[in-house]
């Protein structure tokens, strides 16, 4: 009875186990997409992502960053300036706009 037992168990571990790295996996490549998608779109010069990725309930589908860096106009000195990202993780894809 005891083998029986172990036997049952060890399938359940082993599936929650490897979704808990698939878990991991994608969270990962979420950061990317969203780094990636939101640099793209960006107007900023010498751009980064500022802190980290804040994740809204899936009710509402958005991942947020900030971005900082200058822009830049013509005849003037680069200016300061951050942009708040909103990533669609449903559409893939993402908004700007100019924090204040």
């Amino acid at each position: 009875m005891k083998k029986r037992y172990a036997f049952a168990v060890i399938p359940v571990l082993l599936v929650t186990f490897s979704s808990l790295a698939s878990s991991e996996a994608a969270w990962q490549q979420l950061d990317k997409d969203v780094q990636k998608s939101c640099l793209a779109i960006s107007a900023l010069q010498e751009k980064k992502i500022e802190g980290k990725r804040t994740d809204f309930s899936d009710d509402v589908g958005y991942s947020a960053v900030v971005i900082s860096g200058n822009y830049k106009f013509k005849n003037s000195q680069p200016v300061p300036g951050k942009e708040l990202c909103l990533y669609n993780r449903k559409s893939k894809k993402a908004s700007l706009e100019q924090m204040q």
